[in-house]
């Protein structure tokens, strides 16, 4: 029997090759982001969806929309507190949870409006989704992120203002793009959550040293968190290239935030 010849001298060349082309086509893809994206807080009729793991942008959009309108967010804070250099090291650890009732009753009702594919080989994509459809007329501009200013808040991680409570979120954009839009998006929410429970964590410990009348010694504190967060907002989304980092900027109204820590 004839075997069939196989060029593998070809085949060495091919396959660099046809890599390379895979890695240019990923690099030059993020350059340009859909203004929906980047900025959704000019487009608050958009609910933001990502494919992963299998699942639909429109299964993620769907639990998405209910998670951020209303949530039960449940953690464990451990605190490291050292007086005498001035630091509060922390760990987290959080999971938030939402009603699949809540889910069911928008299930079929979301339309897709606006889409981009955000990885090659797996296929991933982020899709923009709206409750009406749009009309003829609709369109958002793209973005070269290379024109962009770089934001002044990624180089902040937590602050409020009258109305709001703002966290920045971070993380790699060398993995799975939508893993890592989505990771820094939930980062940005636990900040705010985390910055809150430190925040209550000295008051608290100022008020037991007032009455003890001394200064607290190195210690370590376990705290169990639980909070309900209405109306969690996704201000911003910045790709930084030079760094290959993602960052999200997310607040929540400070009406919307309710915890027993914070006797509401």
């Amino acid at each position: 029997m004839c075997l069939p010849f196989i060029n593998f001298t070809f085949m060495k060349t091919f396959v660099p090759i046809l890599f390379l082309l895979i890695l240019t086509a990923r690099a030059s893809a993020i350059n340009r982001y859909p203004e929906w994206f980047l900025f959704p807080q000019k487009y608050p009729q958009i609910i933001t969806g990502y494919s992963y793991s299998g699942n639909s942008a429109l299964f993620d959009a769907e639990n998405m929309y209910c998670a951020y309108r209303s949530c039960v967010v449940y953690g464990t804070l451990e605190i490291y507190n050292d007086p005498d250099r001035n630091e509060w090291l922390k760990n987290s650890d959080y999971f938030y949870y939402f009603s699949p009732d809540s889910v069911a009753r928008i299930h079929g009702r979301l339309v897709r409006l606006d889409s981009f594919q955000t990885e090659l080989i797996t296929g991933d994509y982020i899709a923009a989704f709206s409750f009406t459809p749009a009309d003829s007329q609709w369109h958002t501009p793209w973005i070269d992120v290379r024109d962009l200013p770089v934001p002044s808040w990624i180089n902040k991680t937590y602050w409020q203002d009258d109305r709001y409570y703002y966290g920045v979120g971070m993380y790699t954009a060398t993995g799975n793009e939508n893993d890592g839009w989505k990771t820094a998006e939930e980062q940005g929410i636990f900040t705010i959550l985390t910055n809150l429970a430190v925040g209550v964590y000295k008051l608290r410990l100022a008020d037991r040293e007032m009455r003890e009348q001394q200064s607290s010694m190195f210690e370590i504190s376990f705290l169990h968190l639980r909070f309900l967060l209405n109306h969690i907002e996704i201000v911003q989304r910045y790709p930084d290239l030079r760094n290959q980092l993602f960052y999200a900027l997310v607040r929540i109204p400070k009406k919307d935030v309710f915890s027993p820590m914070m006797g509401r």
